[in-house]
């Protein structure tokens, strides 16, 4: 129950830490968001529980946009303005990543009070590893004005 515990808490934390990052990155008022859904799917099958970040390729424009995927794979995106959160991200070009962890290598409990160091979990991608950064994922989308379908199909 212990290790349960851990694993749900280290994935809920990367998960958290996520979306802070976002939401701090590009909070912007009275920006205009524009609907953005689509399928992530593996080898021609749904990705479920995958976290799918937009960056924009822009650094000085933009607010990074997130979504989750559901258990078929589909997901929607949110970005945060304004210190409020809208379905959609800010139309333009993005560079995106897509993560999905599972089980989570068991770390020992330390004390760092007696000088032992804390170590940290060791995710283990469900995906191929690529596809967490955007640098190395090869994956891109354009956020047009309107309602957006942006599907992933990723590969080995």
């Amino acid at each position: 129950m212990n290790l349960l515990f851990q694993k749900n808490f280290t994935v809920n934390f990367i998960f958290s830490v996520i979306i802070l990052v976002c939401c701090f990155a590009g909070c912007q008022k009275g920006i205009r968001v524009e609907m953005v859904e689509g399928v992530v799917t593996f080898e021609g099958k749904p990705v479920a529980d995958a976290d799918i970040c937009f960056t924009p390729k822009n650094e000085n424009f933009g607010i990074p946009a997130i979504g989750k995927t559901d258990s078929n794979g589909a997901y929607q995106l949110t970005s945060s303005q304004g210190g409020g959160f809208n379905k959609g991200a800010v139309a333009g070009e993005y560079d995106v990543r897509v993560m999905k962890y599972v089980d989570l290598d068991y770390v020992e409990p330390v004390n760092p009070q007696l000088g032992d160091s804390v170590p940290l979990a060791n995710p283990k991608h469900h995906l191929p590893e690529k596809y967490a950064d955007t640098k190395t994922s090869g994956l891109t989308a354009t956020v047009k004005t309107g309602k957006n379908t942006i599907n992933f199909d990723l590969t080995k």
